[in-house]
């Protein structure tokens, strides 16, 4: 009675009460219900958690692979001028010349301003004719090349530009910086699609256009937020009709708006209760009949 309820009672009490206890009770609760509980529930989050850190690891691989390949997206711009009247085309063409210039000095294309330069060349001429400085008689004469050169080539594209707005709507002109047409370091957009074209005589003054425009430029201070880049080739491309006679312009029927690069739009308009459309509008972008022209000159960036 009492071997058997020692060896059926105790001992299996010990071996099936407490030891299984131990074992699959203690134990397990420690190995299987504490440990399995923490490694299954490690692995339950592992597993739960495996989709967000390979989604990030993920979203890592692509941003870092997205940063050389997509630049542009997230590094695009738009600043807005309103204006309070409608614009003649000849006022557009000036506006665009003036972007022109101002991006070109802007970015560190041109050692001084485009007015600058017939001053600066003149004086360089005396300099040289005058034997003022004879040991760097060759670098006066190099820098007064690159600046004849340079203005040369800015009054040749200003002149034919002119003319394309005597012949067409030009809904957006593109400054190109760098690189190719096809995939350039910056672009440079003036969108004229909201701008209502008026006659000379009932538009805004040119003047005033020009103020107003350099003041938005000067207060958002796009330009000087982009990186410094080396000296760089300029493009000029303008969207004009396919049929107005443009000659000295190329036509680009293959030009795509390119998206892999630094972009800042300047967007050009006109107030909609100051300013009624003349009959002229901008916007036609989307018409078939538009298409790119391309200036032959590329303007070639220099320091003094």
């Amino acid at each position: 009675g009492e071997r058997p309820g020692v060896e059926t009672g105790e001992r299996p009490g010990v071996e099936t009460g407490e030891r299984p206890g131990v074992e699959t009770g203690e134990r397990p609760g420690v190995e299987t219900g504490e440990r399995s509980g923490a490694e299954s529930g490690d692995t339950a989050k592992v597993q739960e958690g495996n989709e967000e850190p390979e989604r990030e690891s993920n979203g890592l691989e692509c941003r870092e692979a997205a940063e050389p390949v997509c630049p542009g997206k997230r590094s695009e711009a738009e600043v807005s001028v309103l204006f309070a009247g409608p614009v003649s085309r000849d006022g557009c063409c000036r506006l665009v010349c003036e972007i022109v210039k101002h991006v070109l000095y802007q970015r560190q294309q041109m050692p001084l301003p485009y007015e600058q330069l017939p001053f600066f060349t003149r004086r360089a001429n005396e300099a040289v004719d005058g034997g003022l400085m004879p040991r760097s008689r060759r670098n006066e004469q190099s820098d007064r090349k690159k600046y004849q050169r340079a203005l040369s080539d800015l009054d040749e594209v200003f002149q034919n530009l002119e003319a394309v707005f005597g012949l067409t709507v030009v809904p957006r002109v593109h400054i190109l910086l760098g690189g190719s047409v096809v995939r350039p370091k910056e672009l440079y957009e003036v969108n004229m699609e909201r701008v209502a074209l008026g006659h000379r005589e009932k538009s805004l003054e040119t003047l005033s256009c020009i103020r107003k425009l350099f003041h938005t430029l000067f207060v958002e201070d796009v330009l000087n937020e982009l990186r410094s880049l080396p000296l760089m080739n300029m493009l000029l491309l303008v969207e004009g009709h396919r049929d107005s006679g443009i000659q000295w312009f190329r036509p680009k029927l293959n030009y795509r708006v390119p998206e892999r690069c630094k972009k800042l739009v300047i967007s050009l308009s006109c107030s909609p209760g100051s300013c009624s459309p003349t009959g002229e509008q901008t916007n036609h972008s989307d018409s078939s009949d538009y298409i790119w022209f391309q200036a032959p000159i590329i303007i070639k960036g220099f320091y003094a």
